[in-house]
């Protein structure tokens, strides 16, 4: 077998695992107020944690924590 098809069968074989991981935890729901500010979350956004402006700190202090990699 080559180097090639042994690491794709093991990145195949961690990505399953991953989402098996991530389908056995429970979905959470907001309850309408950001979970950072305190302030309400847009209508639009339904059930989300955080409101735009707090979700996208969010997401960019996980970058920076992460290496630029998206988590």
């Amino acid at each position: 077998m080559q180097a090639e098809d042994r690491a794709s069968e093991i990145e195949q074989r961690e990505r399953d695992e991953a989402i098996a991981r991530c389908r056995k935890q429970p979905v959470e729901s907001g309850n309408g107020i950001c979970r950072d500010c305190f302030e309400s979350v847009e209508v639009l956004r339904g059930n989300a944690f955080r409101c735009v402006s707090c979700q996208q700190d969010f997401e960019h202090r996980q970058r920076i924590k992460h290496g630029g990699r998206h988590v």
